[in-house]
């Protein structure tokens, strides 16, 4: 049988487990990403320094390698780069105007809107002056992030008009198009709940919901853990599956993996969808998955994605798995992490994005981790005392 040939946009460590699992397997990996340093290149077949944005240069390079399939694994930007090129070479794709949608925050809530859903009083602004002038359209607290920025970076809670200026221009840094959205704060009922789902033919193939954890001595909205499963009743969870099922249908989301953010709104007792990423989850999200479910993204993506045969799972969701990310409550010059024995024995995979002597920033979104933990516990209790009381387990020294 002919080699088939994959590629892959994005070569980040957190690329590395699809980049290994498809070179398994037997397939021809091709990577992208502009960064020449990049650990997914070296375990590569073929590398190239292509921004994964520039969506003319990436379709000129999948034509020139002849590709079977291209895909992204944890990307917002180049999911709607391969979804663009699926579409215009006729490979197997999720459809570019979903990943639009999804990709874009003001969009998804729009359509959200305009379809039924359950969403926040919402608006989106490019000029901080039309956002003062219409403050009393909205109730405080507030969300305010940038329109296409992921990992929570550049997203904040605003609870008074004095902070809208700083919060806005802060946010701006984040967004390619210069794009704003603010929306009304969605108090939840109980975890946020958070996973990964994979969609094939239009369908919910498999999903699993675990719930967010957050630091709040920093950010009570950027996640320092999923936690699986969710705490949530199986009727909540039935509720979230739902409407995952339902705007996957109507936004016309073909196949691939998806990430999902979703609440139970405290006051209204309805199902929110914060966001649905037109990708798998960061910090490993759907590594860990696989552990705690046998569920494997990656064979799942590589199947639908390069158009081979496609395998069935039979997934079964059992044990307490969580992601853990050491992070920092301040800037400075990393000088050790201390991990507690009892967690340490727990562990069964880290990955450092930073190494002693390099520059720690507060954690404040995704870019600013400074490593991940995998992690099995014994029992939801023990579990979630790991989790909300990090500091005590993991501690980061700086100089």
């Amino acid at each position: 049988m002919e080699q088939k040939k994959l590629l892959l946009l994005g070569a980040m460590q957190m690329h590395l487990p699809i980049i290994k699992r498809a070179k398994e397997r037997g397939i021809y990996v091709i990577t992208c990403d502009f960064i020449h340093d990049n650990e997914g290149h070296k375990y590569a077949d073929e590398a190239h320094y292509d921004s994964t944005t520039d969506l003319n240069a990436v379709l000129s390079l999948a034509k020139e390698c002849d590709v079977d399939g291209i895909m992204t694994f944890n990307s917002d930007p180049a999911a709607l780069t391969a979804a663009y090129v699926a579409d215009r070479l006729g490979l197997p794709g999720s459809g570019y105007t979903a990943v639009e949608i999804m990709s874009e925050k003001d969009k998804f809530r729009k359509f959200l809107s305009e379809n039924g859903f359950s969403t926040p009083k919402f608006r989106q602004y490019t000029e901080v002056k039309a956002l003062l002038n219409e403050l009393e359209y909205f109730q405080f607290p507030v969300i305010l992030k940038p329109v296409d920025s992921s990992g929570s970076k550049g997203v904040v809670k605003i609870t008074t008009p004095e902070e809208v200026e700083a919060s806005f221009f802060n946010a701006l840094t984040y967004s390619r198009s210069k794009r704003i959205i603010v929306e009304e704060f969605i108090q939840p009922e109980g975890a946020q709940m958070h996973g990964d789902a994979f969609i094939r033919n239009g369908k919910i193939e498999f999903i699993y919901l675990g719930d967010h954890h957050y630091d709040s001595n920093i950010n009570n909205l950027v996640p320092i853990s999923t936690t699986f499963p969710s705490s949530h009743s199986k009727d909540s969870i039935a509720a979230v599956v739902d409407e995952v099922q339902r705007f996957i249908t109507k936004v016309n989301f073909k196949q691939g993996g998806i990430n999902i953010e979703a609440r139970i709104s405290a006051k209204d007792h309805k199902v929110y969808l914060i966001e649905v990423g037109p990708r798998n989850g960061g910090n490993f999200t759907p590594i860990i998955i696989q552990y705690a479910s046998g569920f494997n993204f990656m064979d799942a993506c590589l199947d639908v994605f390069l158009n081979m045969e496609y395998a069935e799972q039979h997934p079964c969701k059992k044990g307490f798995y969580a992601y853990m990310i050491i992070h920092s409550k301040q800037d400075g010059i990393l000088a050790q992490i201390e991990i507690d024995s009892a967690l340490s024995s727990k562990v069964f995979q880290r990955y450092d994005y930073l190494h002693i002597g390099e520059m720690v920033r507060s954690f404040k979104g995704a870019n600013s981790a400074i490593g991940v933990l995998l992690v099995r516990f014994d029992s939801m209790e023990q579990m979630t005392e790991y989790v909300d009381n990090m500091e005590r387990y993991c501690k980061v020294r700086l100089q």
